[in-house]
């Protein structure tokens, strides 16, 4: 093998080696994002549970304060 082919084989390995390492740090970059993504994720089923226990409880209420004001109207003969 001549000293071109050796340098070109040399500077093709470096090559591959570049391009392999941005890869890797571009996997590197979504990886984290992906981890960023699922805690938000969890913070965003979270608040939607607790909204969603703070609106039954509400719709709760509501129904409960219709029936007592639908009974004081009837007890005092008011329709």
């Amino acid at each position: 093998m001549d000293s071109g082919n050796v340098l070109l084989a040399l500077e093709e390995q470096e090559k591959w080696r570049e391009r392999r390492k941005r890869v890797e740090e571009r996997l590197r970059q979504i990886q984290s994002r992906k981890r960023y993504f699922a805690r938000e994720l969890e913070a965003t089923r979270g608040k939607v549970s607790q909204f969603g226990a703070l609106l039954a409880s509400l719709r709760r209420g509501a129904d409960g304060m219709r029936a007592r004001l639908s009974g004081e109207a009837t007890s005092r003969g008011i329709r």
